[in-house]
């Protein structure tokens, strides 16, 4: 009796050691915060996708995504310390890292840019040079919002002075500035306005910048330079979860949207979809993997911004993005 007892003893510490062990080799996970460039939508579906998936959590990683808003800058929440990560556009990256922010790109997931020119399909508008004499919507009075910055940019490559325009600031954020008679041209993003149009049976000419070598990137995804520096198992966990988020988002679209309302409830399920599509051909161009920034574009982004005086001086690329953790994610 004496012998089994010492057995059952020597078993229970023996079991009690081993969870112990596996207690201590996980330790508690990674807090990580994200903030976003705008409201919850299916544009922010792959990192949707990471936390519902548990990539996050096979990554040991808790992440907090934190909605943005109009007068939330990212870069800023990013740099003070409020997020470890970051969403914005290219051109605002940019331009806050000429003036002191310490961020540093480290993917991107619209590698082709969704800014978009909308005209009514009757409105013989299908290229830049028909804009001329009509009502062009702008979303800045200073021309200094990625949409305007990438309107000038292409009215540039074009030949077309901006002074043959009339520039109308937008106020209804909708295909109604068109249908309205309001202006001429609107200033969207393909995967809102032109959905909407296209679900409501409204016929529309779709202008791209990036078809007349306006180079942007959209919805970049940063941190910041101490983060690469001192944390970068942080990261390069960050971007692996992210990245198989986002694979798993062009995979999966209709399921994905549907988180979105996990989000925010008051979202149209169908418009998200419908969003979602729209999307997939922005964020897998299919010759690199999802996430890849290459340097032709960050230099063509750059080139506009000192044309138009956002940058007083070059920024120096290679210490501004780096590509090693969607790299690292591959593998």
């Amino acid at each position: 009796m004496i012998h089994k007892t010492i057995l059952v003893l020597v078993l229970l510490a023996i079991v009690g050691s081993l969870l112990a062990a596996c207690g201590a080799s996980r330790p508690e996970p990674t807090a990580v915060t994200v903030q976003l460039s705008w409201l919850h939508t299916v544009e922010f579906a792959g990192f949707y996708a990471a936390v519902a998936q548990g990539y996050y959590a096979e990554e040991n990683l808790d992440v907090t995504l934190l909605p943005g808003a109009y007068d939330v800058l990212p870069w800023v929440e990013v740099s003070e310390g409020r997020a470890d990560f970051g969403i914005a556009g290219g051109d605002s990256l940019l331009i806050a890292r000429s003036t002191g922010f310490p961020v540093r790109a480290i993917g991107v997931i619209f590698r082709i840019n969704p800014v978009v020119f909308m005209t009514l399909a009757d409105s013989g508008i299908t290229r830049p040079e028909d804009m001329v004499g009509r009502r062009v919507g702008i979303i800045s009075p200073a021309l200094d919002n990625t949409n305007d910055i990438q309107l000038r940019a292409m009215l540039q490559r074009v030949g077309v002075e901006e002074s043959s325009l009339e520039f109308v600031l937008i106020e209804d954020y909708s295909y109604g500035s068109l249908t309205s008679g309001a202006m001429d041209v609107y200033s969207g993003f393909v995967q809102n306005e032109p959905v909407q149009a296209q679900m409501d049976g409204v016929d529309v000419n779709l202008i791209f910048p990036s078809d007349y070598g306006v180079l942007f990137y959209a919805n970049v995804i940063f941190t910041r330079d101490d983060m690469v520096a001192e944390r970068a198992d942080v990261v390069e966990r960050f971007m692996r979860a992210t990245l198989r988020g986002y694979r798993y988002a062009v995979e999966h679209p209709d399921e994905v949207s549907a988180l979105a309302l996990q989000y925010d409830n008051t979202l149209d399920l169908a418009f998200q979809q419908a969003s979602m599509q729209a999307e997939i051909p922005l964020i897998d161009t299919g010759d690199v993997p999802i996430g890849w920034m290459d340097d032709e574009v960050w230099e063509s982004t750059q080139t506009v911004l000192l044309q138009q005086g956002l940058l007083t001086a070059p920024v120096d690329l290679a210490t501004f993005y780096t590509n090693q953790f969607v790299e690292a994610a591959q593998q």
